[in-house]
Parts: C-alpha cells; sequence; structure tokens
C-alpha cells in the first residue's frame, strides 16, 4: 500500500474548489446530487471532470448517495445509479449500500447487509467492464460472524478496492456505550481481512486522519473541511477546531485561547496568505476563505505524521488502543467488537478466555476466523 490519499467531498458546484489551487489526491462528488441534476447531459463521459476542473492525476470518485437516499426516506433504485456510472468517466464508483442505523436490532442489520451485498453482485454483473478494471467499490458495514464472512466471500472475488461505510454516527458517539471504540475495532479487522485498497467513506476529518492511518486505511473522504467553513471554524493541527468569524459561538470549541494558540494560528495563516493568497480579515468574513484554509489544513495532516498531537484526551487515547489492538490477532479484535455490539463489556480478551469455535474454509474468507468468548 502506498502513501494516504485524501479524497474531497464536495457538491458539483459549489465554491470553493481548493483542488485548482493546490494538488489533492482526488475529489468525490454524490450520485445522489448528480441522479437529481437538470444538467446531467453535461456531466456525460467527461463532462463532470471539466466541470469540476479536475486532470486524470486527480482521482475523481462517485459515492452512491445511499445514506442521502434513506435519510430522504427515498427507495435507491440501482437501474437509475448504473445508468448514471455507465454515463460518467470516473476512476472509482461506489456500490449503492444501505447502511445499518447503530441501534437496528441484529435482524435489521443482518438484512440491509445482504441486501447491500445483494446489490453489489447486481451492480456489477450490469457493469462487468468497470468492476473487472477493479473500479466498482463494494461497502463494508460494521458486523461480525456471518454477516463479516458474507461480505468478505462475495467482495473479494470481485473487487481490488472496498469502502468501510456507516460509521459516522459511532465516530459521533451516536451508537451507545464505547461508540467510538466499536468503529476503530471494525476498521481493524477489517484492514485485517481485507487484502486490497481500503476506503472510509466520510471519515476522513483531522481527528480522525492520525486513526485512520495507524490502522492502515488507504483513503478517505470528508466534506468537514466545507462544513466547519460554514459555522464559522478553522481547523488547526495540533489544537482542533477555532471559532474566527467573530461570530457568536453556538456549540464546541470556543475562540482562540492561549497565546500558543494564537501564535500557532498566525503561523499556519502567515504560509496560507502566500499559497492562497488569505488573510486575517478574509478568514474572519469569508465562508470561501475558511474553506480552502480547512482543506489545505486537512491536507497538511493526512500527509505528516503517524502520531496523534491533537488536544482531544479521547481521540489519543483512541490512538494508543490501536498500537496495543494491532498487535492482536484478528479473532481477538472480533471478539471484543462482537461483545461490545450485544452490550457487554469491551474489556481486551485475555488468555484462556478466547475460544475458537469455527474456522472458514470458504475461499475468498481471505483468513477470517469465527471466534466464542468465554466467560473463564
Amino acid at each position: 500500500m502506498g502513501a494516504f490519499k485524501l479524497i474531497l467531498g464536495t457538491p458539483v458546484n459549489a465554491v470553493p474548489q481548493p483542488w485548482r489551487l493546490i494538488k489533492f489526491d482526488g475529489v468525490m462528488v454524490n450520485a445522489y446530487e448528480l441522479l437529481s441534476t437538470r444538467r446531467r447531459s453535461e456531466l456525460r463521459g467527461r463532462g463532470l471532470r471539466r466541470l469540476l476542473g479536475i486532470d486524470d492525476d486527480t482521482e475523481l470518485w462517485i459515492d452512491s448517495g445511499g445514506y442521502q437516499f434513506l435519510k430522504n426516506r427515498l427507495k435507491p433504485n440501482p437501474e437509475k445509479l448504473i445508468r448514471l456510472y455507465r454515463e460518467i468517466d470516473a476512476d472509482y464508483y461506489v456500490s449503492l449500500d444501505y447502511p445499518p442505523g447503530p441501534r437496528d436490532p441484529p435482524g435489521e442489520r443482518a438484512t440491509k447487509i445482504a441486501k447491500t451485498v445483494a446489490t453489489f453482485m447486481e451492480m456489477r454483473s450490469s457493469l462487468r467492464g468497470i468492476a473487472r478494471e477493479g473500479r466498482l467499490v463494494p461497502v463494508f458495514h460494521i458486523t461480525t460472524g456471518d454477516g463479516l464472512e458474507l461480505q468478505l466471500r462475495e467482495y473479494e472475488p470481485h473487487a481490488v478496492a472496498a469502502a468501510i461505510g456507516g460509521l459516522i454516527p459511532y465516530v459521533m458517539q451516536r451508537a451507545g456505550k464505547g461508540s467510538r471504540l466499536k468503529a476503530v475495532l471494525f476498521m481493524l479487522l477489517a484492514r485485517r481481512l481485507w487484502r486490497g485498497r481500503l476506503h472510509a467513506l466520510g471519515l476522513a476529518s483531522a481527528a480522525m486522519l492520525p486513526l485512520l492511518r495507524a490502522i492502515g486505511v488507504d483513503s478517505g473522504d470528508t466534506q468537514t473541511w466545507r462544513h466547519k467553513a460554514a459555522f464559522g471554524k478553522v481547523v488547526i493541527p495540533g489544537i482542533g477546531e477555532r471559532h474566527v468569524s467573530g461570530r457568536k459561538v453556538r456549540f464546541g470549541p470556543a475562540v482562540l485561547r492561549e497565546e500558543d494558540e494564537v501564535k500557532l494560528f498566525k503561523d499556519y495563516l502567515e504560509r496560507a496568505e502566500k499559497l492562497l493568497g488569505i488573510n486575517t480579515a478574509m478568514i474572519a468574513e469569508s465562508f470561501e476563505a475558511r474553506a480552502l484554509f480547512n482543506a489545505w489544513m486537512i491536507k497538511h495532516v493526512a500527509e505528516n505524521g503517524y502520531g496523534y498531537r491533537g488536544s482531544s484526551k479521547a481521540f489519543q487515547n483512541l490512538y494508543a488502543t490501536i498500537e496495543a489492538l494491532k498487535r492482536q490477532p484478528a479473532e481477538v479484535i472480533e471478539a471484543m467488537l462482537a461483545r461490545l455490539m450485544n452490550g457487554e463489556a469491551a474489556a481486551p480478551a485475555e488468555e484462556g478466555r478466547v475460544t475458537r469455535t469455527t474456522v472458514s474454509a470458504t475461499p475468498g474468507a481471505v483468513g477470517h476466523v469465527a471466534v466464542g468468548v468465554s466467560e473463564t
């Protein structure tokens, strides 16, 4: 695997477009938006690349919009997505998925995962050329046991790149006790079992990037560079997020406080002025200026260092946890995740507590071992 690739998520016609000013690995747009536009004919072939202003050295990703369909209570249509993917020249096309909610009961989670897998197989059959070239990207969703086995068995023979989806609610701590740990455990498990490129959907924020890199995820996308700017925030490595717009702070970290914070921000801003033409007044007044600054800062985090240097103790602890768990076999990681998802304690499995119950010999399972956890 090569260096981590940062993919900037963006609405199609949005401004600013940071990749026109500095080099980014890729750009991702959403199929939900593309299917809704009246300018569809302008996007065909290389039209979307021309509209975005990206060259062939910049990866173009199209996300399926599965989450957006569900959020808007619309039924996703694989046939429409297949037609869209045939029309537009992109590097990677994410297969339509049906993300389970973090509080879905086990039966509903299993149904959505099975539907996600079946839809990938349907799209693979219809998009044979794209799939054969490794550009159709299936999506893993958090689970253990048979559900994980199913995803591995069906994806491995037909894909060289896969994505992990549906983890944003876990990172946002909306999945009960041990929410973020569940996400970390599943990413570690997927990385251990999946041999190809592994992409983290929507997770490449500045706070998450050191964790993704420590796990060994190959690429990730984010729109946080825009979202933070819209709330008057800038991203500052080693500090986190700070409000700089002068507007009333409604939630989250406050304005720059200590002298060291002010100095660090000024140092970065001086570099941004030379590179991007952004100054202090523009940062305070302009969403576009803050968005450009944030995109550049996230790129900086993606490219520099593996350690966690942020101010969040919770993320520092997660980083340390990842380093310890990387020394554990896959079956131990899976057992810990299974316990957490079943509402049990998340204590690391100790010698004598993990017992193998099944070892899969199914082709394509990539050495997957299902385990049970004894209470002795």
